[in-house]
């Protein structure tokens, strides 16, 4: 039944405080407010350093209502005074109200009321108010003004405190029969200690002093402000919510709750016809409001209208003017949109192909539409990839990107290709590929040349001096040891050569990288152990698998550690690496030998250069040209005089038998 009552009454002044005028203010500035340092529970410092308290949580309220910003400045009380009066400042935080201050400071409307109050044990039945506290002991907070007002009433025994918190402990504890303090500080003490239990207020309150913000003199403006935004938080419940976190429900006797619950219906009594009047007078204001409202909203729908109207002319402009071409597709494969550059390179119109599935179109006589398809179902990107077709008696090359495109929740909702004309650029590029293969023939001839006559050289003077020194046993010794050397050397070029360069039509399978590496290191450990080298083999449990000629492969990899062998010569060490990185394997071969030269770097591929004192100069090469047959990048990294890295990256293996780009 209580709850009844109650209700109408918030009801009623709902309704009486709907009546007025919200203020908002202007100023970007923010407001200085002083307050004092350390005033539990009104403004102090939690155990993690922040400032809390019910002022506190006041203050950030009213900004928020104000819509500036505040900021809060802890200072000495004597020190706030002077720094309001100096302009410092701009108001004070919890100042009590009295004629003498009223003289020199503006004050904004009371927020809080403090006043004394008599705490007792909850089985206490003999304590009803200060007048039954002769011959008591009652505890009192030292310096307070509840001191004197016990003291009037003569024959009370005071024990004095600290603080509030210990004169409740004592209370706890029996040692007095009553607490005479602070009524906000006491509840705050009672709601969260949960050592201070079993405790209510008895009696009338007394001494009490209302609590505000002090201005400067004449600074009215701000006073209303500030009252503006209380009346609003006060309204809208923002500020019993912050009073009861703090301080709770009134720990009142049943006698004074009856009393407010008789008052509250008289209140009720009176204020249902006003109610009445409220409502129907709320109702029309909030119609038009409303109606206010909704004329704004159209209003502000039709400028949006525009705005995207004006939008998608200037994203159309922006697509119409790029040289590239460009078409969309949505998850359907649908056609949804084409720019002019692309009706101009293919020599279409974009009103018979948008609205149109791929395969109701001959986009097939431009670009590979399995792989469209691909990126639209897959979500599979695609990096210039080329094209060709006939247009006006003329073979047209075209280059062109695949991307999948997105919602705002990152489903994929169609692709958008763009594609450019690069027919001169690849009649340039032919014509640079058939220069560099005729530089490459002739650098083939000279070295070639070079390589074959030196051995020959030899050969032919010694053949020269056979009659002449026929019968010198050491020169029989020395042709029939160096000129077969010679004749081998001659085999092992034009071996080289002919592995280099005849064509081969490659038997490419799925293998185990690491069986093949190891392969190798069980290859060379001999010769790794003779020359002290320290090395490592590659985790035996994994299976890394790759698609490519198995055998050129090897001899990539055995060329690789065979040049990190002859690097380091002995006391070295050869580590072995292999990761993933997205859809690639990366295997590293590194080495502490000599290193390569900064001047050399760049001849390292070449044919027939060498660093070496014997070797032809084309294992380097060879492995160059392995690595492209098999789609592998192959890096070398090297710093002279602290050794070599070489990377080889490979794509990983998919069902389809080819790399992942393959």
């Amino acid at each position: 039944m209580k709850r009844i009552p109650i209700a109408i009454l918030i009801m009623f002044m709902i309704t009486i405080t709907n009546s007025c005028i919200v203020f908002s203010m202007t100023n970007t500035d923010p407001l200085i407010i002083g307050m004092e340092a350390n005033n539990p529970p009104f403004e102090f410092i939690d155990e993690e350093g922040e400032y809390r308290g019910f002022n506190i949580d006041i203050i950030k309220a009213l900004s928020l209502e104000m819509e500036v910003d505040i900021v809060l400045k802890p200072m000495d009380w004597v020190d706030v005074h002077v720094a309001l009066q100096n302009g410092e400042i701009d108001a004070i935080l919890g100042m009590n109200f009295n004629e003498n201050r009223k003289e020199l400071y503006e004050f904004s409307d009371e927020y809080l009321v403090h006043s004394l109050a008599l705490f007792v044990n909850e089985n206490n039945n003999s304590i009803f108010d200060i007048e039954n506290l002769k011959g008591c002991r009652v505890a009192v907070q030292r310096s307070d003004f509840a001191a004197y007002v016990l003291a009037d009433i003569g024959e009370i025994e005071l024990v004095f405190f600290s603080d509030l918190y210990v004169a409740f402990k004592a209370l706890m504890n029996n040692k007095v029969d009553a607490v005479f303090g602070n009524k906000l500080t006491g509840k705050y003490l009672i709601r969260h200690n949960e050592d201070i239990k079993n405790v209510k207020i008895v009696g009338n309150e007394y001494n009490f002093s209302s609590y505000g913000l002090a201005l400067r003199k004449g600074n009215t403006q701000l006073a209303q402000e500030f009252n503006m935004a209380l009346k609003e938080i006060k309204q809208k419940g923002i500020y019993n919510k912050i009073y009861s976190k703090w301080f709770g429900k009134d720990l009142e006797s049943s006698y004074l709750r009856l009393l407010k619950i008789i008052t509250i219906f008289s209140i009720i009594f009176f204020g249902i016809i006003i109610i009445v009047v409220k409502i129907n007078n709320s109702l029309k204001k909030q119609v038009e409001r409303r109606t206010l409202e909704l004329r704004k909203a159209n209003a502000k729908l039709l400028k949006q209208k525009q705005l995207i109207k004006e939008s998608n002319i200037f994203k159309e402009q922006i697509l119409n003017g790029i040289a590239n071409g460009l078409i969309t597709f949505d998850k359907n494969k649908v056609i949804t949109a084409i720019n002019k550059s692309c009706e101009k390179i293919l020599d279409i119109n974009s009103k018979d192909w948008i609205g149109k599935n791929i395969e109701s179109t001959y986009l097939n006589k431009y670009f590979n539409v399995d792989i469209i398809k691909e990126c639209i179902d897959t979500g599979m990107k695609f990096d210039y990839l080329e094209s060709k077709f006939v247009k006006d008696d003329r073979e047209v090359t075209l280059s062109y990107i695949l991307r999948p495109m997105f919602n705002m929740k990152d489903e994929r909702i169609g692709a958008v290709m763009t594609f450019h004309d690069i027919t001169e650029l690849s009649i340039l590029r032919e014509k640079v590929a058939e220069r560099e293969k005729m530089n490459t023939i002739n650098m083939l001839i000279s070295g070639i040349s070079h390589e074959i006559r030196n051995p020959l050289t030899t050969i032919k003077t010694y053949i020269d001096l056979l009659p002449y020194k026929y019968d010198n046993e050491e020169f029989r010794n020395k042709i029939t040891r160096q000129v077969p050397l010679e004749i081998s050397r001659l085999n092992e070029l034009l071996t080289d050569l002919i592995n280099l360069t005849k064509p081969k039509k490659l038997k490419k399978e799925k293998f185990n990288l690491i069986d093949l590496v190891n392969y190798v290191l069980d290859i060379f450990s001999i010769k790794l152990e003779k020359a002290n080298i320290s090395y490592n083999y590659l985790d035996k449990d994994k299976e890394i698998l790759v698609y490519g000629n198995k055998q050129q492969i090897l001899q990539i990899i055995m060329n690789l550690i065979l040049n990190s062998i002859e690097a380091i010569e002995e006391n070295g060490k050869i580590v072995l690496k292999i990761n993933r990185l997205n859809n690639k394997y990366i295997l590293r071969i590194i080495d502490n030998g000599q290193g390569i030269e900064e001047k050399h770097m760049k001849k390292i591929l070449d044919p027939f250069f060498s660093t070496k004192k014997s070797g032809t100069g084309l294992g380097l090469t060879m492995c160059y040209r392995y690595a492209k047959e098999n789609n592998i990048q192959l890096k070398i990294i090297s710093e002279y005089g602290k050794g070599t890295e070489v990377e080889l990256t490979f794509d990983v293996y998919t069902d389809e038998g080819e790399g992942c780009n393959g």
